[in-house]
C-alpha cells in the first residue's frame, strides 16, 4: 500500500516538471498508459465494532403469530364393560286414593308436564275429610288444588306463577248444645291466592339481578265475612369489586280489606336493603326493614355474623332480626278455624330476635342447634268468647320469651334414616298470665326405612306437645292434656305403577284438645291404592 501511494506521488512531481520544460502554449496530451506492480502484499484486516448510541432510538418489533396449540389427550385406561349410572326413576303422574275409620276419605292427585325446555306446567289436587259419629259434628272436610306454570321469556328472564284454592269446613262440635239444624253450626272457607313473578334466572356476564311480583288473596266464610289482599314487591340487587360482594334493595306494599259488619285495613310498606360481605371464614350481612303502618311504624335490624370452621364442618352464627307478621283474617282463621266470626281488631306482630346458631354437616348427618331472646308486640292469643264458648276471641299482647330449638337428621342404619326436631319457649308477658293456647314446647320426629329402593317404605311418626294453658269463661286458669302422638305409614308396589298404602294414626288414642273443648279425633286409620306413572 505504501509503495502505491509513493508511486502516485512520484509520477504527479515529473508530470508537473515536465510540462514545465514544454514550450509556451504547446501542450501533450498522454491519454491512455499503463501500469502494472511488480510485487504486493495482501494485509488483514480485522474490522471493529461500531459503537451505537441507542438513547436516542426506538426499536419496533414485529413478532410472527405463533404456531396454532396442539391438545394432547391424557391416556385412559378403558375397562372391559362399563356399567350406566342408575338414574332415580320420575313419574309424572300420581295418584292417591283411600278410606279409612273413622269414615275418612283421601285423594290426591299430582301431574307435572315439561312441554319444552322453556315451558312447564303442573297440577296438585288433594282431599281429606273424616266423620267421627261418636260425637255430634265432630267432623271435617279439606280440599286443596293448585295449577303452576312457568316460562323462559329469554335467555335470561323467566316468568312464573301459579293459581291456587282452598276450601275447608268445619263445625262448632265444642257447643254445649247442638240444635237439629247442624248447618247452623257449619263454617266453610274458600280461600284463592294468585301470584305471578317476572325475574332473572341467569346473566353471568353482570352482577345486576332484578325480580318483581304480584299477589292477591282472598279470603270468605259463609258466616259473611270477606277480606281481600294484594301484596305488590320486588328486588334489585347488584355486586361490588371483584370478589362480588351482594348489595341490593327489597320493596313490599302489603294491603289487606276485612269486611262483614264494618270495615278494616291493615296495610304495610317495608323497605329493605342489605349487603353481605365475606372475609375468609367470616360472612357478614348487614341490613335492616323500615315499617311504615298508620298505626305504628317500626324500625327493624336484620344483621348478621358466621364463622365456617372447616376442620370441624361447623359454622357459629349470631344475628339480631326483625319481622313482620300480619295478625288479619287470614292468618287467623288459617291458624284456628273456630275464632270469633266477627274480628274487628287487627295488627302487627313486630318481632326482634336476638340469636346464637350451631350449624354443621357430615356425611349423612346434619344438625342445627340454636339459642335466642325474642320481644315482640302484638302476639295474638286466644281466649273463648264470654257469649258464645265455642268461639275464640283474639287478644294481643306484649312480652318477651327465651327460646331453644335444634334439628337433626342421620342416617342411623343402612336404609334408616332420623329426623327430628325440637323447640321450647319460656313466655313472659306484660299482661296476660300466660300464652292462652299457644305452644310453649313442641317435639317431631321420623323414622323411615326405605330398604326396598323403590319397591316400599315404612314409616314411624311421633309428636309431642305440651299441654296448653287456657282460662274459661268463669276466669278459672287451667292447662288441656298434652299431645302424645305415635303413627306408622307404610307402602308397597305389586308393580312399578301400581301399589297400595296403609296408615295407622294415633296408636296411643290420645284425644288431647289443641283448642278448649275440642278434643281430637283418637286412634283413625286409613288404607288404599297408588298409581304412578
Amino acid at each position: 500500500m505504501k509503495a502505491i501511494i509513493g508511486f502516485i506521488l512520484l509520477f504527479s512531481v515529473v508530470s508537473l516538471h515536465a510540462q514545465n520544460d514544454l514550450p509556451e502554449e504547446q501542450i501533450e496530451v498522454i491519454k491512455g498508459f499503463e501500469v502494472r506492480l511488480a510485487n504486493s502484499s495482501m494485509i488483514k484486516i480485522v474490522p471493529q465494532p461500531i459503537v451505537v448510541d441507542s438513547s436516542v432510538r426506538h426499536y419496533e418489533y414485529k413478532l410472527l403469530a405463533p404456531s396454532p396449540s396442539i391438545d394432547y389427550l391424557a391416556p385412559e385406561i378403558k375397562p372391559l364393560a362399563i356399567q350406566a349410572e342408575k338414574k332415580p326413576t320420575s313419574y309424572p303422574f300420581y295418584a292417591k286414593a283411600g278410606y279409612g275409620s273413622p269414615n275418612s276419605l283421601l285423594g290426591a292427585i299430582s301431574y307435572d308436564h315439561v312441554g319444552s325446555e322453556d315451558f312447564q306446567w303442573g297440577i296438585d289436587l288433594r282431599h281429606l275429610s273424616a266423620n267421627n259419629k261418636k260425637i255430634p259434628l265432630q267432623k271435617f272436610s279439606d280440599t286443596e288444588g293448585r295449577i303452576n306454570a312457568a316460562y323462559q321469556l329469554n335467555e335470561k328472564v323467566a316468568i312464573s306463577g301459579y293459581l291456587n284454592g282452598h276450601f275447608e269446613k268445619v263445625y262448632f262440635y265444642g257447643a254445649e248444645n247442638i240444635p237439629p239444624n247442624e248447618e247452623s253450626l257449619k263454617r266453610a272457607f274458600n280461600r284463592f291466592d294468585g301470584y305471578v313473578e317476572i325475574a332473572q334466572v341467569h346473566a353471568p356476564e353482570t352482577s345486576f339481578n332484578f325480580k318483581g311480583f304480584l299477589q292477591y288473596l282472598t279470603d270468605k266464610d259463609d258466616l259473611g265475612s270477606s277480606e281481600s289482599g294484594f301484596k305488590l314487591g320486588g328486588e334489585l340487587g347488584s355486586a361490588i369489586g371483584a370478589e362480588e360482594f351482594p348489595i341490593g334493595l327489597q320493596l313490599l306494599i302489603d294491603y289487606s280489606n276485612l269486611e262483614h259488619t264494618g270495615s278494616y285495613a291493615l296495610n304495610n310498606a317495608l323497605l329493605q336493603p342489605y349487603f353481605d360481605y365475606s372475609l375468609g371464614s367470616f360472612k357478614f350481612h348487614l341490613s335492616a326493614i323500615a315499617l311504615l303502618n298508620k298505626q305504628a311504624n317500626a324500625f327493624l335490624p336484620d344483621v348478621a355474623i358466621s364463622y365456617f370452621m372447616s376442620n370441624a364442618r361447623l359454622t357459629v352464627e349470631a344475628g339480631w332480626k326483625g319481622d313482620v307478621l300480619k295478625n288479619n283474617f287470614h292468618f287467623l282463621s288459617d291458624y284456628n278455624p273456630y275464632v270469633e266470626t266477627r274480628l274487628d281488631s287487627l295488627t302487627n306482630l313486630v318481632s326482634r330476635n336476638i340469636y346464637l346458631k350451631l350449624k354443621g354437616a357430615t356425611g349423612s348427618f346434619s344438625y342445627e342447634v340454636s339459642g335466642n331472646y325474642t320481644s315482640f308486640s302484638g302476639m295474638s292469643f286466644f281466649l273463648q268468647n264470654k257469649f258464645e264458648p265455642y268461639e275464640f276471641d283474639v287478644i294481643y299482647d306484649d312480652g318477651h320469651y327465651f327460646g331453644a330449638s335444634a334439628s337433626v337428621r342421620m342416617e342411623l342404619l343402612k336404609h334408616v334414616d332420623l329426623r327430628a326436631q325440637f323447640y321450647h319457649r319460656f313466655y313472659s308477658l306484660d299482661t296476660e298470665a300466660k300464652p292462652w293456647h299457644r305452644p310453649s314446647s313442641e317435639v317431631t320426629g321420623q323414622l323411615t326405612y326405605d330398604g326396598g329402593g323403590d319397591k316400599y317404605h315404612v314409616s314411624i311418626l311421633t309428636g309431642f306437645r305440651n299441654g296448653l294453658p287456657y282460662r274459661t269463661v268463669g276466669g278459672t286458669e287451667a292447662t288441656l292434656k298434652p299431645m302424645i302422638d305415635f303413627n306408622i305409614h307404610g307402602d308397597y308396589y305389586f308393580t312399578r305403577g301400581v301399589g297400595a298404602f296403609i296408615e295407622l294414626n294415633n296408636l296411643a288414642g290420645n284425644k288431647s284438645e289443641r283448642w278448649a273443648g275440642y278434643p281430637g279425633f283418637g286412634f283413625n286409620a286409613k288404607v288404599g291404592v297408588m298409581v304412578r306413572l
